[in-house]
């Protein structure tokens, strides 16, 4: 196939709405990819992850209220839980094929790889394009040590029919915070096992230390600095050897963090430049060493990997493809972890702020604040940076009840510029969450 136009690799939020941006305008596009279509947020990712929290922020809530006006105990069930989930992304590949069919892609089924600056090869076929897309995704991190083809991965862990009594996670990410708390709710005895002495290393540091004493109080094992040396199956369990001594587990997850999934595509055949964080790319998500090639999502280094830069990232790279001016703007993105409490950031972080003598640094304990003592939570924070003369805000960081959305309205401030004054002239609706944002300031 030596007459298309666009060849995008990957049916995720990036890959999906690239190709059918360019096929509605009237664009030639085939798209591939290996697995089911529809991409890891909305089937393996953040969507089913929400759905399962539910039962979780649930309980919690409603452990933090016992004796206070509640009794008794709601229960997870684990397996209607993930038989919920299993409705909820069931029709996605199907969703995701009939959308791209409708706007006149080419679909394909298979793993692809570069044969040439402008060629790919899929499966025996070959396609040459005058744009090719990259928007792979991610893939779990080798960790390179002996046995962890013994450790399941977190969409293997989101779709158990059974939770073992006990759980082990491996690393100190996203991943083994979010689904921890999860798990031990869900009745299961759960560690957390990590190599250094910081987790979460996206978010601030001593916010997430914050994090991890919450966890100690829910009963998690927390180890820190306890690099993971080897996992061994013994019977029907796992033994795992650490840097503190041995640990036994029904069930180790992979929770040490994901990489650019670029392994298998040949990038030296295409003359694409890659490093750890994805293709090379400039302020079009173009390659900067292969003019034909554009990369998209956690497949490309341009900024977070997270599904909205994703889906901004795919508008910059079709409007570039159709000859409209795009470019790609990473401030300001808004990253949430969540966890038992929720843990949040955008824009400067607090390493940055203390090096510069032009910042202010405002930080908060919040634990005692209405918003947490109201809902029977314990730990919450929140850093805030603004600039020392005009007040304009620069980087927020909050932990505690609904920071997922309240560092939403940080963002929103800080990607306009707007300053501490500015927003605390706002009049909030009270009591809630947002309206803390005032004394934040």
């Amino acid at each position: 196939m030596n007459d298309l136009d666009v060849v995008v690799i990957g049916t995720g939020i990036a890959g999906a709405s690239v190709a059918a941006q360019c096929a509605a305008a009237g664009l030639k596009v085939a798209v591939t990819d290996r697995v089911p279509y529809g991409g890891t947020c909305a089937q393996r990712g953040c969507d089913p992850k929400k759905v399962l929290l539910a039962a979780s922020e649930a309980v919690s809530r409603a452990q933090g209220l016992a004796g206070h006006g509640l009794e008794g105990e709601p229960r997870i069930v684990w397996g209607d839980l993930v038989r919920r989930k299993r409705e909820f992304v069931a029709g996605v590949p199907h969703r995701t094929e009939a959308r791209l069919s409708d706007a006149g892609a080419m679909l394909l089924h298979g793993e692809a790889r570069f044969v040439g600056p402008d060629t790919l090869a899929v499966d025996g076929t070959t396609l040459q394009a005058g744009a090719i897309v990259i928007a792979t995704g991610a893939t779990p991190r080798t960790l390179g040590i002996p046995g962890e083809e013994l450790l399941v991965h977190a969409d293997a862990f989101m779709d158990l029919d059974e939770l073992p009594p006990r759980v082990v996670f491996v690393g100190g990410g996203y991943i083994s915070f979010e689904f921890a708390a999860l798990a031990r709710r869900a009745g299961s005895e759960v560690t957390i096992v990590h190599r250094s002495a910081r987790v979460l290393k996206g978010f601030d540091a001593d916010l997430a230390a914050l994090l991890v004493e919450r966890y100690r109080s829910l009963g998690i094992t927390v180890l820190l600095d306890t690099p993971t040396l080897e996992v061994r199956r013994e019977g029907d369990a796992f033994a795992l050897q650490t840097s503190a001594g041995p640990l036994t587990a029904d069930l180790v997850v992979h929770g040490a963090g994901r990489v650019p999934d670029l392994a298998r595509l040949d990038l030296a055949a295409g003359g694409v430049e890659a490093g750890d964080h994805g293709v090379v790319v400039d302020a079009q998500l173009r390659s900067v060493s292969n003019p034909h090639v554009f990369a998209a999502g956690d497949a490309s280094a341009a900024g977070a990997p997270l599904t909205p830069p994703a889906s901004r990232q795919a508008d910059v790279v079709a409007r570039t493809i159709l000859g409209q001016d795009a470019a790609y703007d990473p401030r300001a993105t808004a990253s949430v972890a969540f966890t038992e409490t929720p843990l949040g950031a955008v824009g400067m972080a607090a390493e940055e702020a203390e090096a510069r003598d032009d910042v202010k640094i405002v930080s908060n304990d919040m634990s005692g604040w209405f918003t947490t003592r109201r809902l029977g939570l314990t730990h919450a924070a929140a850093k805030v940076m603004r600039e020392k003369g005009s007040g304009k805000l620069l980087g927020a960081h909050v932990l505690g009840a609904n920071a997922e959305e309240v560092i939403n309205v940080f963002a929103l401030a800080v990607r306009n510029g707007l300053t501490a004054d500015q927003v605390a002239e706002t009049v909030w609706a009270y009591p809630t969450a947002s309206s803390d944002i005032g004394y934040l300031l």
